[in-house]
């Protein structure tokens, strides 16, 4: 709904509602020194408070959104409060990551097999 996409480890590690998440979300991205101020341009400055104000309605709960939360390294948790039970407005998919997202993650370089042969030196 929103068209937007925020990198990983940019809003740092915290334990939050989705309410909070989005609020921090909003506040990233429309008080970031440098997408305002003197040099940004009028369009930009037009689509940040547009944003803001599709941001204002979600948290609101005005307007229905969809929240995707695409996490390659597993370190997110949402609470599922019907647990046991599937939560019916939560969907999990479990994937394999792709190399590119293993790239991101310095994966693709780790040696995990035969390390121990590799030993360094005794000083």
């Amino acid at each position: 709904e929103l068209e937007f996409e925020l990198g990983m480890a940019v809003l740092g590690g915290k334990f939050t509602t989705l309410e909070g998440l989005l609020k921090d979300i909003r506040e990233l991205v429309t008080k970031n020194p440098f997408t305002l101020g003197d040099s940004s341009s009028p369009g930009q400055t037009e689509k940040l408070q547009e944003f803001r104000q599709k941001m204002d309605q979600i948290i609101d709960g005005d307007v229905r959104a969809h929240l995707i939360m695409d996490d390659p390294a597993g370190n997110s948790y949402l609470q599922n409060v019907y647990a046991p039970e599937d939560d019916p407005e939560m969907k999990v998919e479990r994937y394999k990551r792709t190399f590119d997202q293993n790239e991101e993650l310095g994966l693709n370089d780790m040696k995990t097999e035969g390390y121990e042969a590799g030993l360094a030196p005794q000083r």
